[in-house]
């Protein structure tokens, strides 16, 4: 047993590109899952993806293949929900995805004024319109918040503008710099060890991406594993300046269990 099997009372996988990418599942990732959970791990599966709740991006992935157990995604709309439920008494405008405004339409306001203006991926929801109104809230005083700023997402058909591209132009319009919640945020990585009840010491994030996954996983202090799929490009390793408390690079997640041996 290795010294990180001894630590390790849990994994944050990344979704796209580390079990999932272009639509279907990573080889390897559902043996990788079971075999977390098989040793008494707690598991969670963190994601950008900020068009639904967990619950909601999970039905796809069952769907697609990924054995994915209730509960076990973590995305940008539940940091959101999380915040709104910190501030009570404050009011929202939602500039999301059609299934998302129908989600939170309990704690929306239509019109100015608002305390803040909350942007995720509405690329089905979206008009000259809605994107107005979104920075008229803001003109009157809201702040700026993004569910995620990612600047590209790769989907099965290709690759697609994300939901920085409709941030950064509110930003620019405002003249304000949006408070982040989704990756790389330490937030939302701390957010989610609330739910799993454990400390960043404790835990194992594994990601494709040096800039959301590993970077988190520096910020909090816990140990990281990049793989060389999904956006992995050669040589992201060492554009880090700082690395996890522990750190290593395999080819897929397929190569987790070799990596870390056996927990007990």
């Amino acid at each position: 047993m290795n010294r990180l099997a001894k630590q390790i009372k849990g994994i944050l996988f990344d979704l796209d590109g580390t079990l999932w990418f272009r639509g279907r599942v990573i080889e390897g990732a559902n043996e990788s899952l079971e075999w977390a959970r098989g040793q008494g791990l707690e598991v969670k599966i963190l994601t950008n993806v900020d068009t639904g709740t967990g619950d909601m991006i999970r039905e796809r992935l069952v769907k697609g293949g990924l054995n994915v157990r209730p509960g076990e995604i973590y995305t940008p709309a539940d940091a959101a929900l999380t915040f709104v439920k910190q501030n009570p008494g404050k009011r929202f405008h939602f500039l999301v995805s059609r299934r998302l405004t129908t989600f939170f339409q309990p704690f929306s306001v239509a019109d100015p004024p608002s305390d803040f203006v909350v942007v995720g991926n509405c690329r089905d929801n979206l008009s000259y319109d809605r994107i107005n109104m979104a920075f008229r809230h803001l003109y009157e005083g809201a702040q700026l918040v993004a569910l995620q700023k990612g600047k590209y997402l790769v989907r099965a058909d290709g690759y697609h503008i994300d939901t920085g591209a409709f941030v950064t132009a509110l930003e620019y319009a405002s003249g304000q710099t949006a408070r982040l919640l989704g990756k790389p945020e330490k937030g939302f990585f701390l957010g989610c060890l609330a739910e799993m009840g454990l400390a960043p010491e404790e835990v194992l994030i594994v990601g494709d991406s040096v800039t959301t996954d590993i970077e988190g996983a520096v910020s909090i202090g816990a140990a990281g594993i990049l793989v060389k799929t999904g956006k992995y490009r050669p040589g992201d390793e060492e554009t880090l300046a700082a690395l996890p408390r522990w750190f290593e690079v395999i080819g897929s997640v397929k190569q987790l269990t070799q990596v870390i041996g056996h927990t007990g």
